[in-house]
């Protein structure tokens, strides 16, 4: 595997440091790796690491000197042969993001800091086709301002080489050329650049509160080394000896760690010195969190050990966590570094950080885009609809499984969405042109799944996939109706034009027994089969679920009174002790105005979710779920959770029957019976869900084959090519 890192520059920085403990981390396990910014100390680190280092103007905002790097930039990716480019900071990212629209390559990006948002920054930031984030607060940054999916997010961590950053270092030479005249050293590390100097400052003005004990090593550079200085020399004439020391940026900072004996710093400075067996105060600029110990160690974790948020340091607050760990004898102190250091260990070292990189390398690599498809998706994507999103997801995710290298167009409402999202090539939807392009040397035409002959929606919609099915057989392609549910067909003319279009396919797969029935009626020139809706594969993923008891309710709009007895049902359900009701809206662009108002008048939770898997953790920790949608059925049997279809849509109840619970369903308007159905619930409990808990395996092979069939399809269509 060949992997290109790309960054702003190499010099002194905790991004720096990640960048070249990665190259040295990859290198070790026979990975190519090289690495392309503006230069700096590090670079030559890397140089003598065996790790090749290209020079480009990466760090510089003007327009000519970014058109520079770009050219330099595309230049390499087009020669270099890699298998992942890997962006590390903003302008590059944005440099990888615009080369990427002529050039196929593997793009990720690591988010390494939440960047201050303009509306035009928010615009410019491309975070590639799947993003690390080294702390979870960083993830939800992501997820929050740019809203991104959880799939689309790895979680690592600023990994330190604790062989490297060990107590075993020596710093007698550094310790005797500091002078310090027996007192205790206190060392930060950090940019001395004016937004980041905030502990730098405080430190200096904490000096005079320590009675003489200590002495401050600062090391560090930046544009307010200047002003640092000025005020490190007037506490030192006031105290009447060199109690602040600047020695500026150090490449390896570690003789200086071993001749601490405390370390106040953020971030991968404080990693550093922790696992170096130092006792560490943990403060930066963005926030303070005071002497490590297990009281903010799931915090530090959460932050990156940046406590992004909480107060900042102040002199006095330092001086006291200072004299604290002063007034600690020499035995106390070394236990408490070597807590620090077992720490470090558990949560933070480069081999955790290496392998979940490599990991998610590993899985881009064999992916391919660009170039001539294999198949081609139809479907409703594009559109925010977590059900319809999740049958893409899945099918996706198996047809690599099975291929890795299989090139795949989908068929978008939002093509570039898409595109990112799945790692796909995606074309819009209504872009008949640039299809019937496509059609003509793509070997597989997959058409679903989900309902999508139906003219509920409208005839228009019916007619614009019944239009696709016949362009399809007419450029020649193989047609497969993926896992449909057919109907309803509600004006007469419609079902012909649904028989003329199906009997373009190839092979037909149905995900509900009404659906088969409907089609066998036609008498097609292929047999349909009975298959499961694709999303029945996902697997539960995380969610912030909120505090236990609660139940769900999955809502659609079904009318007025259904609206009024909806309310009456879980304010009843409420005072039943069922728990808090959390309403989920799994298409938000439809559902979420109607759920908001029903969240208000019975003071439930409302959340929106668009993944799947995360819906299916949300689904999982709660007693039970009333869903008007068919995918929060779905994602309910997935998480072996009791659930109750409330729909006027002939597909969920077919679906009821389909995993055994055939009385579990409600028409609208529907009466006070719905209360006691949950009674009923409530006494058959296990038993429901050791039923869906046992069918659940039966269901899923379903699905798997009928996704195999596919690509057996693609991999005979691939042999048959001239």
């Amino acid at each position: 595997m060949k992997v290109l890192l790309v960054t702003m520059a190499m010099g002194i920085g905790g991004a720096e440091t990640h960048i070249l403990e990665l190259a040295r981390g990859l290198k070790r396990r026979g990975v190519e790796v090289e690495v392309a910014s503006a230069g700096g100390v590090y670079a030559d680190a890397l140089v003598r690491e065996g790790v090749r280092h290209i020079t480009l103007p990466l760090d510089h905002r003007s327009f000519r000197d970014m058109m520079r790097a770009e050219r330099g930039l595309e230049r390499l990716i087009r020669d270099g042969g890699y298998d992942i480019v890997h962006a590390h900071a903003r302008i590059p990212a944005f440099l990888c993001g615009r080369i990427r629209r002529r050039l196929h390559f593997r793009f990720l990006t690591t988010d390494h800091l939440d960047f201050k948002l303009t509306p035009l920054l928010r615009r410019m930031t491309d975070w590639g086709e799947h993003t690390f984030a080294v702390s979870e607060d960083l993830r939800r940054y992501l997820t929050e301002n740019f809203h991104m999916t959880p799939d689309r997010i790895s979680l690592t961590v600023n990994g330190v080489d604790t062989a490297r950053f060990s107590p075993d270092t020596d710093g007698s030479a550094v310790r005797a050329a500091l002078d310090t005249e027996g007192r205790a050293v206190i060392l930060h590390i950090s940019r001395l650049d004016a937004p980041v100097c905030v502990c730098a400052n405080a430190l200096i003005d904490a000096m005079p509160l320590l009675g003489g004990r200590a002495t401050l090593v600062l090391v560090g550079d930046g544009d307010a080394r200047g002003a640092v200085q000025e005020r490190a020399d007037g506490v030192n004439a006031a105290l009447g000896y060199r109690a602040v020391t600047l020695v500026g940026a150090q490449t390896d900072v570690r003789s200086y760690i071993a001749a601490s004996d405390i370390v106040v710093a953020p971030s991968r400075a404080a990693m550093e010195g922790m696992a170096s067996g130092k006792p560490t105060i943990i403060s930066g600029s963005q926030g303070h969190g005071g002497i490590f110990s297990e009281a903010i160690a799931e915090e530090a974790i959460r932050s990156n050990l940046c406590f992004r948020g909480a107060s900042l340091p102040t002199p006095e607050v330092l001086a006291r966590e200072l004299l604290t760990l002063l007034d600690m004898d020499a035995s106390a102190r070394a236990a408490h570094g070597m807590a620090c250091r077992a720490f470090i260990e558990a949560h933070f070292s480069v081999d955790r950080m290496v392998e979940s990189q490599l990991a998610v390398y590993e899985r881009f690599a064999p992916l391919r885009t660009g170039g001539t498809p294999d198949v081609m998706i139809c479907g409703y994507y594009g559109y925010g609809n977590s059900g319809d999103e999740a049958i893409l997801s899945v099918t996706v995710r198996e047809l690599r499984r099975l291929i890795p290298d299989v090139r795949i167009t989908v068929l978008s409402a939002r093509p570039e969405e898409t595109a990112a999202r799945y790692t796909v090539d995606a074309v819009n939807r209504f872009d008949l042109v640039a299809i019937r392009r496509l059609m003509k040397k793509t070997g597989l035409f997959l058409f679903g799944g989900g309902s999508l002959l139906q003219d509920k929606t409208s005839t228009r919609s019916l007619l614009y996939y019944t239009t696709l099915l016949r362009m399809a057989k007419r450029h020649g392609m193989k047609v497969i109706v993926y896992a449909n549910g057919v109907g309803p067909t509600r004006r007469k003319e419609n079902m012909p034009r649904v028989s003329e279009a199906l009997r373009c396919a190839d092979a037909v797969t149905l995900r509900d027994r009404l659906s088969l029935d409907v089609c066998r009626k036609m008498s097609l020139p292929c047999e349909p089969r009975l298959t499961f809706d694709p999303a029945i594969l996902l697997e539960k993923g995380t969610a912030s679920a909120p505090e236990s008891p609660y139940f769900v309710v999955i809502p659609k709009y079904l009318g007025d009174y259904c609206r009024a007895k909806t309310v009456e049902w879980i304010l009843a359900m409420t005072e039943k002790t069922w728990g808090r009701c959390v309403i989920v809206t799994l298409y938000g662009a439809q559902d979420d105005a109607y759920a908001h108002s029903l969240a208000a008048e019975t003071g439930a939770v409302c959340l929106t979710v668009q993944d799947g898997s995360e819906a299916i953790a949300l689904l999982a920790s709660s007693f039970f779920v009333l869903s008007s949608r068919l995918h929060g059925l779905v994602y309910a049997t997935v998480a072996g959770v009791p659930m109750l279809a409330l729909t006027d849509d002939e597909k969920l109840i077919s679906y009821m029957e389909r995993i055994g619970l055939p009385d579990y369903f409600f028409l609208p308007p529907f009466a006070d019976e719905m209360i006691g159905m949950f009674d009923e619930i409530g006494l058959r409990y296990d038993t429901i869900c050791n039923k869906i808990k046992y069918a659940l395996p039966s269901f899923r092979q379903e699905a798997l084959q009928n996704i195999e069939y596919v690509a057996k399809t693609i991999l005979s269509l691939r042999a048959s090519r001239p």
